[in-house]
């Protein structure tokens, strides 16, 4: 140990205890004790590089050695308190007060002291480039109502990791590898990294959707050392009209005679780039029959949906108009209109109303209106006797109802399958049978169920010809002789 300071003044007085075997506490002897120890970094618990070791009253400096250890010699004039206080540049003290007793070897508790100035950081030349963050992932078109511009920050570090300093700073250029051509920028074009090793740029978007790869990119040594590309996508522009769309849950749904059955309208709204809008556009409805919620705002795919309600005006057709505006990026009107069907109880005519083997039925199965039922509907055709079978359109369920060429009643999709039927009733003979029955026709049944409601009618039986019974409350007009329509009560 190196003793730096030693006061001017220092008195020792020798007390001879002459005839004294053992130290008396009454005796206030001088002499040399003997302080040892250790200086630590708090909080790395290594040896603390230049750190010193000062002792009060006695005004004495030492070094402390490159383990952070000391071992220094004391001359006391007398038992006495010995404050031990250690520092060292760039760090808080830390001290200790012992009793000191002369001719004792004296252990001082482990001094800690804690780092109050930062070290200066170290690092090598740069080697890599790595993102260190970016502010967003999807910024939107220019003037599209989102946010337009993304910050990238680089940071470059050297071969084992450490964030380049200022010493070794370097100069980074920034590039992009893919973009749309829309007119999106980088700023600025190259900027010097600090003391951390960290360089920013701001990605700005153009009038083109699209997806941009931004590099940064430097070189060291005549060597190209650059970053993996950034991938950031630009899109959600204002709504456009080709890409617009609007429908319904369910083209026809049973509404016509209960107020407060819902379906639901939806829109998807597209960019002129044919990407989602930004979310949260607004798009507003309204519609010629019922009620309907009035807007809507989209979600990240550009979708939304309202709920159409039965409700007066019903639709004397069964045929209601929705309509969802919007605006696109010129301030310009974007719509769309999608028809939907309220329809009522079931309706069937069927004909002839004669019972016999080989009879042909022509039914038809709609609303009061003529309107297709709806999806789910069920509709079947029997024939009972003796030795016969119904073929033909004898067990189906309806699809959802269409319109072609337009949205009014008479663009309704009818026909064939859909509200047109036809059943034949037939022989059914066992041909391997030694004395096959006589094929006779009892009874046939048409029934129908759904949520437009059940309806059932049954020809013949108990030798009858014509309409022989129908659901309850069933209203019965014969159009002709061979011909009856029969509709269900209203709910």
């Amino acid at each position: 140990m190196r003793r730096l300071f030693l006061p001017a003044v220092f008195a020792a007085i020798a007390l001879a205890a002459i005839g004294c075997d053992a130290f008396s506490p009454e005796e206030d002897t001088g002499g040399v004790v003997n302080l040892t120890g250790t200086v630590l970094n708090q909080e790395t618990n290594n040896p603390v590089d230049g750190a010193f070791v000062r002792v009060l009253p006695l005004d004495l400096l030492y070094e402390v050695g490159v383990d952070g250890s000391f071992d220094i010699s004391v001359d006391i004039d007398s038992t006495m308190d010995l404050q031990i206080i250690a520092g060292s540049d760039g760090f808080d003290t830390a001290s200790v007060t012992v009793l000191a007793l002369a001719g004792r070897i004296i252990q001082v508790p482990t001094l800690r002291l804690e780092q109050v100035v930062a070290s200066e950081p170290e690092s090598g030349r740069a080697h890599s480039i790595l993102l260190l963050q970016q502010s967003a992932t999807v910024i939107g078109v220019r003037e599209g109502g989102s946010e337009e511009v993304a910050s990238m920050t680089f940071q470059v570090v050297d071969s084992i990791g450490r964030p380049v300093v200022l010493d070794n700073s370097i100069l980074i250029n920034f590039r992009f590898g893919v973009q749309p051509m829309g007119g999106e920028s980088l700023a600025p074009a190259s900027a010097a990294t600090d003391n951390n090793g960290v360089a920013v740029v701001t990605l700005s978007s153009g009038t083109r959707a699209g997806v941009t790869q931004v590099v940064a990119e430097t070189a060291v040594s005549g060597k190209t050392v650059r970053s993996q590309p950034v991938a950031i996508s630009i899109h959600g522009g204002l709504p456009d009209q080709t890409h617009f769309s609007v429908g319904p849950a369910k083209f026809n749904f049973a509404a016509l005679n209960t107020f407060g059955v819902s379906n639901s309208i939806a829109i998807i709204a597209g960019d002129q780039y044919a990407n989602p809008v930004r979310s949260g556009t607004a798009v507003y409805f309204t519609t010629t029959h019922g009620v309907i919620v009035g807007s809507v705002q989209t979600d990240p795919e550009g979708r939304g949906a309202v709920s159409l309600i039965s409700a007066n005006p019903l639709p004397a057709d069964g045929i209601a108009i929705v309509t969802a505006t919007t605006a696109d990026k010129d301030n310009v009107e974007v719509q769309g209109r999608t028809p939907v069907i309220f329809s009522g109880v079931p309706v069937v005519t069927i004909s002839p109303l004669s019972i016999a083997v080989g009879t042909t039925y022509n039914f038809t199965v709609t609303d009061q209106n003529g309107n297709p039922l709806v999806e789910g509907t069920s509709i079947a055709a029997e024939v009972q006797g003796t030795a016969v079978k119904a073929v033909g359109n004898t067990s189906l369920q309806l699809s959802d109802s269409g319109f072609s060429g337009g949205m009014g009643y008479d663009n309704v999709i009818r026909g064939a399958g859909i509200t047109s039927f036809v059943m034949r009733a037939v022989e059914n003979v066992d041909p391997n049978a030694s004395n096959p029955p006589t094929p006779v026709v009892e009874a046939v049944t048409i029934s129908v169920a759904g949520p437009n409601g059940r309806l059932e009618i049954v020809l013949g039986g108990a030798g009858k010809q014509g309409i022989v019974s129908t659901s309850r409350d069933a209203i019965v007009t014969h159009l002709s002789d061979r011909a009856v329509r029969v509709q269900a009560a209203q709910r």
